[in-house]
């Protein structure tokens, strides 16, 4: 029930975040350098729990009351990076926190939270 929503604002924040990017690296001197890589990357694992969302099918209600924690997640740690001065301390807590979570939490719901159909 909280899957699909969760998975839509998930996805609504992972792409309002790579337009920012893209938007910042259109206006630099070198558009498409090493920089791309990197929001191509980061665009993955932050999208990786919506496409599991959307498209595993439906959950079992355990895994589905834990669903709204991507959103809540991705959207604290992209709030982080705009409101930090220090890129050590915008990046740091992305890559040590939100990363991990993103795809241990992508591949809990892939593995194990399916229901058994009959």
């Amino acid at each position: 029930m909280l899957a699909r929503p969760a998975g839509y604002a998930g996805a609504a924040i992972a792409a309002l975040w790579a337009v920012r990017q893209m938007g910042r690296l259109y206006s630099s001197t070198e558009p498409f350098g090493p920089e791309l890589m990197n929001v191509a990357r980061n665009l993955g694992i932050f999208i990786l729990p919506a496409f599991v969302l959307l498209l595993a099918g439906p959950f079992r209600t355990w895994f589905d009351r834990f669903a709204p924690l991507y959103p809540l997640v991705l959207g604290a740690g992209v709030f982080n990076i705009y409101v930090q001065d220090d890129a050590l301390a915008a990046g740091l807590p992305l890559i040590v926190l939100v990363y991990p979570f993103l795809v241990i939490f992508s591949l809990a719901y892939l593995l194990r939270a399916r229901v058994l159909q009959a």
